[in-house]
């Protein structure tokens, strides 16, 4: 049987994008990438790659044209605020028992690695090109894309993967908009290692590549290495007392008070920090979503245009990728013959709805573990990871990075054997319900959309009996992550 021609359009040429068109192209399917800036770059620092993903990574070769720059960390420390190391993983174990890596690179890096990999494999990448309009209802089932300068292109499918401000997003759900569920933003920083290495007292953490959190109260910092081990890498996450809609502006002493009275070494770092570098970013969440596909299945979301989340598990960017890879594994049944473009779709979304409104919850929930209130709470939370101090086996843990059932449902993943088992369950007539997994009657936090099974699982089996679960109702007295009390979720 002769292959069919696969028209596809990417709109947005940023992380999840190129992947998408890597994954896409090497399915057989005809690739265009249209990019509304004049130039394909990332901003931002650093990113984890974690083995989820690098095994994307090793696949497509990007990992050979990104080299030394893609860096493992050796240990990954929890600490309290002051320092206090409570809980520990080893990145090697877990790409011993998981059989991929976990990295972290610089954004531009891995861009650039995903951007050279998409050049390779023949995609027609269009920068300067804003979608301003796209029509999907048409007589010939097309979809018909038009950018400010007037070109027109015709496509099988349409996918978005232009992020936050998603054009696909407005024009199929045009209602929908990414919500700061917790007022939780972050401040990112880079430093160069050879400056932190001059002072004496922050020798202690960066004379190894390790990752390091401090978790307090009202947020946390986590640092780890990039480009080559050049560059000391910093998020610092807090919590507003409102909702924020955008960047802002930042009085660097804000900062400094933020971390006032955390780790000394961690008041150091901050007072290294160029403060013209510093902005407040908000973490925001899209969805979940009932559908992020048009109704005739020729136009489809993916990343941060279908689901973006708090980044407390570094599973945003990794859950973009993992989402181009499993649709192209479905467009190669389309490439094949084997199925329609609206079947690709169905079964698409059939299997990554669940699997990201998983990990917006994880997120959210390991977010709120690394921000616990002090006291019985936090203390809870610590002595339940003191097993990890000794290399003890354990069976679960507040540290997600190293609890079991965690790890192999998020950084085990296969997604493209998940795909391929997908795909075969269409063809033996199985049922397609991206709903599944989702609903089903549950009883969910109405603010964060945790569900009440989930948080049991995660957080609430460590804190203490006398902290009760209840739903937080939008508009009602709301404790909130991050704030000075606590209830279960």
């Amino acid at each position: 049987m002769s292959e069919r021609r696969i028209e596809v359009g990417i709109i947005g040429g940023g992380i999840g994008g190129l992947a998408a068109a890597i994954a896409i192209s090497q399915a057989g399917a005809r690739v265009t990438v249209l990019e509304a800036a004049s130039e394909i770059a990332e901003i931002g620092a650093g990113i984890q790659m974690t083995p989820n993903v690098s095994r994307l990574l090793i696949k497509w070769g990007v990992d050979k044209i990104i080299g030394d720059d893609l860096v493992r960390h050796e240990e990954m420390y929890l600490r309290k605020k002051d320092g206090t190391v409570v809980g520990h993983s080893a990145p090697d174990r877990i790409e011993r028992e998981l059989g991929f890596p976990w990295w972290v690179v610089h954004r531009h890096h891995l861009l650039t690695g995903l951007l050279k990999t998409v050049e390779r494999n023949r995609c027609n990448v269009t920068i300067d090109s804003q979608v301003t309009d796209v029509q999907h209802k048409t007589s010939d089932g097309k979809v018909r894309v038009k950018t400010h300068k007037g070109s027109t292109y015709v496509f099988d499918l349409v996918i978005g993967a232009d992020g936050l401000s998603s054009v696909v997003r407005k024009t199929l759900f045009p209602d929908v908009s990414p919500k700061g569920l917790t007022n939780n933003s972050s401040y990112r920083a880079t430093i160069p290692y050879s400056e932190v290495r001059k002072v004496p007292e922050l020798l202690s953490i960066v004379s190894k590549p390790n990752m390091d959190v401090w978790m307090g109260p009202n947020g946390y910092v986590i640092s780890y290495p990039i480009s080559n081990g050049e560059i000391f890498n910093l998020v610092f996450s807090h919590h507003r007392p409102y909702q924020m809609l955008g960047a802002e502006e930042v009085d660097f002493d804000d900062m400094r008070k933020e971390y006032a009275d955390y780790d000394p070494r961690v008041r150091k770092i901050i007072d290294m920090i160029d403060p013209s570098t510093i902005k407040r970013w908000p973490l925001v969440q899209t969805g979940p979503l009932d559908s992020w596909s048009s109704p005739s299945k020729n136009c489809v979301l993916m990343g941060d245009s279908a689901h973006s989340m708090v980044n407390h598990m570094a599973q945003g960017a990794a859950t973009s990728m993992e989402d181009g890879a499993f649709l192209a594994v479905c467009l190669r049944e389309c490439v094949l013959g084997n199925m329609s473009v609206p079947d690709a779709v169905n079964v698409y979304e059939a299997g990554r709805m669940p699997k990201s409104r998983m990990k917006q919850q994880v997120s959210f929930l390991n977010g709120a573990i690394w921000t616990l209130p002090e006291g019985p709470l936090a203390d809870a939370r610590d002595q339940a990871m003191a097993s990890e101090l000794g290399n003890k086996p354990i069976l679960r843990s507040p540290n997600l990075y190293i609890d079991p059932v965690t790890v192999l449902e998020v950084y085990g993943y296969d997604v493209e054997g998940h795909a391929e088992e997908a795909v075969r369950e269409f063809k033996r007539g199985g049922r397609l319900d991206k709903r599944e997994h989702i609903t089903q009657g549950r009883e969910m936090d109405e603010l964060t959309s945790v569900e009440r099974w989930r948080a049991d699982r995660t957080l609430n089996w460590f804190l203490p009996k006398e902290v009760d679960w209840r739903p937080v109702k939008p508009g009602a007295n709301q404790i909130r992550t991050g704030h000075s009390q606590q209830s279960k979720l």
